[in-house]
């Protein structure tokens, strides 16, 4: 009986680590599970990484195009890989301490690189998928535990991306904040468009749908 297919990301460097990331040629597509490929990582070093990436992207500019830039972000905020942000942060064993720092740490990822270059859709969309989780349901801050401390571990990471001199990083964390359901949200909101007399009336509009909690 032919063996599945395996791959072992547990010391993967972290030039590899980002190749996998943002050159299709080295990404392991979604698309093969009937393949039967199995992914070993170090979810742990894996968020290390990802601070690691996330406190110094500016390289990525030079490095990549903007189109792997484009489909690389997407497939790291999303739950395709068990080395994507969304599976690391809501079904791995890193302990929270690790993975509070990863999520902090795109504060810095929005300020040093998509203030600068927004790419297409998917800075607009990265919290979207981060913290919908608490929009379905899925999620509840009722039930305490890591529900309340990620939401509120999102939220202030929210919050220093929204003070961001850019409206690019601004839509995207009204549109995380749309998502999380925090309950301190319309307060911020309304903070945000007090010191912000020049936002259009459309972006007026879009801050207040986030702050009740009803953004697309």
């Amino acid at each position: 009986m032919e063996q599945p297919e395996s791959r072992d990301l547990t010391n993967i460097s972290f030039d590899d680590f980002v190749s996998l990331i943002f050159n299709p040629a080295e990404r392991i597509k979604p698309d093969r599970p009937l393949s039967g490929i199995e992914v070993e990582i170090d979810a742990k070093g894996l968020c290390a990484y990802y601070v690691q990436l996330f406190q110094k992207p500016e390289f990525l500019l030079s490095r990549f195009t903007k189109r792997e830039l484009e489909e690389g972000f997407w497939e790291i905020m999303g739950y395709n890989h068990d080395w994507s942000l969304g599976d690391l942060i809501e079904y791995s064993d890193a302990p929270l301490s690790n993975r509070k720092e990863c999520i902090e740490s795109m504060a810095l990822l929005f300020e040093r690189l998509f203030a600068s270059e927004p790419l297409d859709t998917s800075v607009h969309m990265w919290w979207d998928s981060l913290c919908y989780s608490w929009h379905c349901g899925n999620r509840k801050r009722e039930r305490g535990g890591e529900d309340l401390e990620l939401q509120d571990i999102f939220f202030h990471t929210l919050i220093k991306v929204l003070a961001l001199n850019s409206w690019i990083c601004q839509g995207a964390a009204l549109h995380g904040l749309g998502h999380l359901h925090h309950p301190e949200t319309p307060e911020v909101v309304d903070r945000f468009i007090a010191e912000h007399p020049a936002l259009s009336d459309e972006q007026v509009a879009y801050a207040r749908a986030a702050a009740k909690f009803n953004v697309l």
